[in-house]
């Protein structure tokens, strides 16, 4: 018997599998030690309006996010506005969901929208991502950090 072998959209690993895109199957974004369920962030963030990134805090987190390049470059252009959750202390505010989505727009010199998910939406998220006691104690370290010297605030201008 012959292996199946399945044909990815624009044969790119990143994108959809041909004939597979309407199978239910949870996303996940992992962080360090952190996870972060996709399709839960899109449920918490339902009813939120999206929010403008600015350019110079986005630009700094997509330094250091893993980004394939080659995929950036045949994205669909409606895919719509990312997710960013709220740590709490200034830790930061991650793109969870959306991140070749915001590297084509900061290479294409497009604005770049995301739903914001507030301190607590944030948490609920961790809790229902990973298991409640590991999200609680990375939670708390968070509670009692500083913000890295390097960071850049939301709130800055681009």
């Amino acid at each position: 018997m012959r292996s199946l072998q399945s044909r990815h959209h624009n044969n790119c690993p990143r994108c959809p599998v041909v004939g597979a895109e309407e199978i239910p199957v949870d996303e996940f974004y992992e962080l360090l030690s952190l996870r972060f369920n996709v399709r839960i962030a899109r449920e918490l963030c339902r009813g939120h309006a999206p929010n403008l990134v600015n350019r110079r805090p986005l630009e700094s987190w997509i330094e250091h996010a893993r980004i394939d390049w080659e995929h950036v470059d045949h994205l669909p252009i409606a895919l719509g506005p990312g997710i960013m959750a709220t740590f709490p202390s200034g830790c930061g505010m991650p793109v969870i969901d959306g991140n070749h989505r915001a590297a084509r727009a900061l290479r294409k010199r497009h604005e770049f929208f995301a739903f914001v998910l507030d301190e607590s939406e944030t948490l609920e998220l961790m809790r229902r991502s990973m298991v409640r006691s590991i999200a609680d104690y990375y939670w708390e370290r968070m509670l009692h950090s500083q913000p890295h010297p390097d960071d850049v605030s939301q709130g800055e201008k681009s």
